[in-house]
C-alpha cells in the first residue's frame, strides 16, 4: 500500500460521516461495506482520501445533492484547499451556469479573454488572481466565499523563508 498522499484519521472520518468511534469500528470489521482498510501509525488508524472517496462514491454518498445552505443560499462546491482547487470550482461553476469565458468578463467587468488567463493560471500565458480580480471572479459567477471550521487543522509544513522588501532592494 502506498503511503504518500493525503490521508484521514479516525477523527477526521468521524466528522466527515458524522459517525461515532463505536460505528468507526464496525464499518472497519463488516466485510459486506467494503470499507476501506486502514494503516496505523502508533496506535492511530489512517486512511488513503482517494480510497475514501471512491468508497463514498461507491456508496452513492459522493453525489448528494441534500447540499446544506450558509445564510439562505446554497453551497455550490466541496471544500476548497487550494488554489488550484479554487479554480477547478470556478470553471465547474461558469460550466453549470453555461456561460463562455467571455460573457463571464463582461458580466465581471473584466477585460477580455482574463478569464480565459485565469482559468489557464499554471500555463505561461496564464494570470494568478490578485486582490482587485478576485471580487470581479466571484461576482461575474454569482458566487461568494464562506469560511469554515475543518475538522483538524492540517500540521504546519516547511514554509519558504519570507524575503524583507526593504533587504532585497
Amino acid at each position: 500500500m502506498r503511503r504518500d498522499g493525503r490521508h484521514l484519521d479516525s477523527e477526521q472520518l468521524k466528522a466527515r460521516f458524522g459517525i461515532s468511534k463505536p460505528t468507526l469500528y464496525r464499518w472497519m470489521k463488516d466485510t459486506e461495506m467494503a470499507f476501506p482498510k486502514p494503516f496505523r501509525v502508533r496506535k492511530r488508524y489512517y486512511w488513503p482520501e482517494p480510497e475514501i472517496e471512491a468508497w463514498e462514491a461507491a456508496q452513492g454518498l459522493a453525489e448528494r445533492d441534500d447540499r446544506e445552505a450558509v445564510g439562505g443560499c446554497p453551497v455550490v462546491s466541496g471544500i476548497i484547499r487550494n488554489y488550484a482547487d479554487f479554480v477547478k470550482a470556478m470553471v465547474a461553476r461558469r460550466k453549470e451556469l453555461d456561460v463562455s469565458c467571455l460573457e463571464v468578463d463582461m458580466l465581471a467587468g473584466m477585460q477580455d479573454s482574463y478569464t480565459n488567463k485565469l482559468e489557464n493560471w499554471p500555463k505561461p500565458t496564464g494570470r494568478g488572481m490578485g486582490p482587485e480580480i478576485f471580487p470581479l471572479w466571484l461576482g461575474g459567477l454569482r458566487l461568494g466565499i464562506v469560511l469554515v471550521d475543518l475538522p483538524r487543522r492540517p500540521k504546519k509544513g516547511k514554509m519558504a523563508p519570507e524575503v524583507d522588501d526593504a533587504a532585497a532592494a
